[in-house]
């Protein structure tokens, strides 16, 4: 009988360190590489990483901001810029390749629930775009004492014609003070975007 609870024991030991080792395989793949390449020369998707620079600030309701379907708190005015990134572990190493364009954003006040709404438009190279949304303040703890951690999402319209509709995401930092913030050294503001755009097939 010992000698079966010994079998049964080893026996469950091979098998696990079988489904352990197919489980982490290096060499099982799912999609094949040719199937990567074709998630962008496909020409369906369009996605676009740009770090910003805020370039002016105006507080209050702007006539510009009349589109908004809020009243706004600020009328602010970014650039975009083209990054580069490490090849071997993708940190970013440059933020400030070329400019590759420029956005307008309204944003309203800040509600209990820590957010406030946001609305935008701009280019992002050649397109044309307006972005509807909101921001999110962070749980993370600022880096600095003058920086706010937050994240903004927003479904974009007003396309040029081919695209059916995408959205960006940002990842910010930005520094406190209104007109007269001023950016902090050693980070990054004020924000990353992150935008997908999606084509029409055909």
């Amino acid at each position: 009988m010992a000698w079966n609870r010994r079998s049964l024991v080893h026996s469950a030991l091979l098998l696990a360190a079988s489904l352990s080792g197919c489980a982490f395989s290096p060499h099982q793949v799912g999609p094949t590489e040719a199937t990567y390449v074709t998630e962008v020369s496909a020409g369906l998707e369009e996605i676009y990483l740009t770090r910003t620079t805020r370039t002016q600030y105006i507080p209050g309701a702007t006539a510009a901001c009349a589109a908004a379907p809020f009243s706004s708190a600020s009328e602010q005015h970014y650039d975009a810029w083209s990054v580069s990134l490490r090849a071997s572990d993708a940190r970013m190493v440059n933020t400030h390749v070329a400019r590759v364009g420029e956005f307008a954003a309204c944003f309203g006040a800040v509600t209990p629930e820590r957010s406030f709404p946001l609305y935008a438009w701009g280019t992002q190279g050649a397109v044309t775009y307006r972005a509807a949304g909101e921001c999110r303040f962070m749980q993370s703890k600022p880096p600095a004492a003058k920086l706010l951690v937050l994240s903004c999402r927003g479904d974009l319209s007003g396309l040029p014609d081919g695209y059916i509709g995408g959205y960006l995401t940002t990842s910010s930092l930005a520094p406190t003070g209104g007109k007269s913030a001023l950016d902090v050294p050693g980070y990054l503001s004020t924000s990353v975007i992150t935008m997908r755009l999606w084509k029409k097939p055909g």
